[in-house]
This record gives C-alpha cells, sequence and structure tokens, in this order.
C-alpha cells in the first residue's frame, strides 16, 4: 500500500479522502459501538489524523451556531495516550517509506561497522608476508645469518612462524614478545598453535623498516612465565 500511495497520484487521493470521511463520521458522531472504539485505538493513533479529527470538529461546530442548530449528542474527540512503545512505532509509521528504507540502510551499515572494527584480527595468506624463523640460543644477532622480509604497498603485513626447540616446557600458552632496535617490546598475537611451532600476524602498519628480536615465554598454568632460551632475528626492508 505505501508504494502504490507513493507511485499512484489518483489512489493517494481516494486514501486521503477515506481519511478525512472517517474523521468526519467520528466527530459527527455517526459510528458507535466497536467500531468507535478501534477509531480511537487506531486510526488516531497518528497525529496527522488527530488533527484532522479536530479540525473537523471545530468545522462541524462552527456550521452548527451559524445555523443555530443544537448538537443533540456531546461531540468528544478522544485522543488516545500511547505508550512509549506505541508513540516511537507510531513516528515510525508516519515516515515516509524512501525514507524508512534509507533508515534502515543506514542503521545496517552502522551495525557492519562497528561489528567489523570490533571484530578479532585475522589474516589471509595471500596478502601477508611469509616468514619462518627457528630459534638460536645467541640473545644478539651478530654473526648470525638474520632473514630479511620485504613490504610492499600492498603487502597486508608479516606471517610468522616460529618453529619451536626440541627442548621445550611443555605449556598449552606461550606470550611472543617482539622488540625493536630501540628495545621496544609488545606482546603479539598468536593466531594459530601447531605441534612444533606458533603462527603470529603482524599488519604492516604496527612495523617499521629495521632489526626485531623475538622472544618466546611458556606461560605455566599458575600464571607464571618461563623464559625460552634464545632469540628469533628478522629484518625488515
Amino acid at each position: 500500500m505505501e508504494l502504490r500511495l507513493l507511485t499512484d497520484p489518483a489512489f493517494a487521493e481516494e486514501f486521503d479522502t477515506v481519511v478525512d470521511e472517517v474523521a468526519d463520521e467520528y466527530v459527527g458522531n455517526e459510528v458507535e459501538g466497536a467500531d468507535r472504539k478501534r477509531i480511537e485505538e487506531y486510526f488516531l493513533q497518528s497525529t496527522e489524523r488527530q488533527n484532522k479529527a479536530r479540525f473537523a470538529s471545530a468545522l462541524l461546530e462552527a456550521a452548527e451556531e451559524r445555523s443555530g442548530k443544537v448538537a443533540t449528542k456531546a461531540r468528544v474527540v478522544v485522543i488516545p495516550k500511547p505508550d512509549i512503545i506505541e508513540r516511537a512505532t507510531s513516528f515510525w509509521r508516519e515516515r515516509a517509506f524512501a525514507l524508512r528504507v534509507a533508515t534502515t540502510v543506514a542503521i545496517l551499515i552502522i551495525v557492519v561497522g562497528v561489528v567489523y572494527l570490533n571484530r578479532p584480527h585475522t589474516y589471509t595468506s595471500g596478502n601477508y608476508a611469509s616468514l619462518n624463523l627457528t630459534i638460536t640460543a645467541s640473545d644478539r644477532a651478530s654473526g648470525i645469518e638474520t632473514k630479511t622480509v620485504k613490504l610492499s604497498p600492498v603487502t597486508a603485513g608479516i606471517r610468522i612462524e616460529l618453529t619451536l626447540p626440541d627442548q621445550i616446557p611443555q605449556s598449552s600458552n606461550y606470550r611472543v614478545e617482539l622488540m625493536d632496535e630501540q628495545q621496544a617490546s609488545r606482546n603479539l598475537p598468536v593466531v594459530e598453535r601447531r605441534s612444533q611451532s606458533l603462527v603470529v600476524a603482524v599488519p604492516a602498519n604496527e612495523i617499521a623498516h629495521g632489526s626485531y628480536i623475538i622472544h618466546l615465554y611458556a606461560v605455566n598454568p599458575d600464571g607464571s612465565e618461563q623464559r625460552i632460551r634464545g632469540s628469533y632475528f628478522f629484518n625488515v626492508d
């Protein structure tokens, strides 16, 4: 019906005529009982229709005064007082169909955007540079062949697979610490756990060119940590 009201002027005109007729019959006390109650509970929920009923009542009273006619029945326009939910529903129904569609689309876009921004960080192997590192017993990179990864403008980040050493404490959890040339450190989330390795991912906008060291910690059930001897080294070009 809403689509037809927007696209068919003749139908919209006919609809307005019916609304006016119902308002006139109501204020003229031409409807009684259940029909009158339905008008008060549903038809008069719209502010526009309430105004039509008041206007029709004022016109009818003015006409009677001019003609000297006295109404035989008290003319009362009952304006329902809806609760919060009913007022919100009425307000929404009174909006144009196109506006309601636009509002719904906007709400969906906002919801999708919030979900996207708050989603757990994931990565795809297609746009991440891959790097496989083996732990070195030394804590210094001097004299050690260090792998280098290059970041291009289309690279989303670095996917680093850390091979676990043979002699390592049995732990269900590990903490991976990344340290840059200025000795600034931060933790890297483990995105995949394998039998002999861990996979971490670093977004491109969170890492700059330079040399990096990764330290690995085994987290015990009581929350304490044990540093695994050795380090992982790599360069970003």
